[in-house]
């Protein structure tokens, strides 16, 4: 099998789009428990998780020279 070459801008740009969705899919995800009146042990959980895994997403996308406003 031959090999696929990509430069390294692509390659950057490729994780800027993949982390742009995870940060999206978490942002989603916490606004449905945030719109909740009350949440489970594992919603609050959930949540805690959600808000941890942003912030390091949103710090690698600025990484990558993704711009998160």
């Amino acid at each position: 099998m031959d090999k696929v070459e990509i430069d390294g801008d692509t390659a950057d740009g490729i994780v800027r789009a993949s982390l742009k969705d995870s940060i999206a899919c978490l942002h989603e995800s916490i606004n449905k428990l945030k719109s909740k009146k009350r949440l489970t042990a594992w919603e609050k959980q959930d949540m805690a998780d959600a808000y941890l895994s942003l912030d390091h997403l949103e710090k690698t996308f600025d990484y990558y020279g993704g711009n998160i406003n």
